[in-house]
């Protein structure tokens, strides 16, 4: 049975790290991957000025069965990223999902206070962590600064010794995504929500899940 084959187009190269929770979630239902690509578009010469155009540059140098389409909410919400990420795809008939995790990639890495402590350095650390509930997340105005102020906390350093560990954030931040197993706490989170059921949604109109039965003799 061939897998499935995805392209992640994010906005920037921190947001490689949606690799983890797509992965998971891929693996969750059930969907072998054959191929998984990250577009980066920083080779092109003249660099895309538009969304459509990225899109089309994304698929031209990286083509696959589905495209993972990262935006950041930022101010403008959820709904009207939805619509962009929509309009963007134009009248390609490329399968894709959105994914947006409201203010930040980060967001959807702070529900994981083990993955965080062992992240930082300090795996037995037993000071408190300000972390958000899973279902609120996604409401951080600055999920970036919480993580980093949690793997900072976690590490128990104080004084120059936190002050190199917070040069090192990027690396902690990367290790945080790799060592969370499990992003079903997400699933309170209502962005996460939405993502889980349109990448569902978008395998099985592939005919992914199908030749997934087919494969169980379901």
């Amino acid at each position: 049975m061939k897998g499935l084959s995805y392209t992640l187009l994010g906005d920037g190269s921190s947001d490689q790290l949606l690799k983890y929770p797509v992965r998971w979630a891929l693996r969750t239902l059930g969907v072998p991957v054959e191929l998984s690509q990250w577009a980066d578009l920083r080779q092109i010469r003249s660099q895309p000025s538009t969304q459509y155009q990225r899109v089309l540059a994304s698929l031209n140098l990286y083509p696959a069965d589905l495209l993972i389409f990262h935006r950041d909410a930022d101010g403008a919400g959820f709904l009207q990223r939805v619509d962009e990420i929509r309009r963007a795809m134009g009248s390609l008939t490329q399968a894709y999902v959105a994914a947006i995790p409201v203010r930040m990639t980060e967001a959807w890495l702070l529900h994981d206070e083990a993955a965080i402590r062992r992240a930082s350095g300090n795996p037995n650390g037993t000071s408190q962590l300000a972390l958000p509930p899973p279902a609120r997340v996604e409401q951080d105005t600055n999920p970036k600064a919480t993580l980093r102020t949690a793997l900072l906390q976690a590490s128990e350093l104080r004084g120059a010794r936190r002050s190199r560990k917070e040069r090192d954030f990027g690396t902690m931040r990367t290790r945080t995504a790799e060592l969370i197993e499990d992003f079903g706490a997400l699933r309170q989170a209502p962005a996460f929500a939405n993502f889980l059921a349109t990448l569902d949604e978008a395998v099985d109109g592939l005919g992914y899940r199908r030749d997934v039965r087919r494969s169980h003799g379901l």
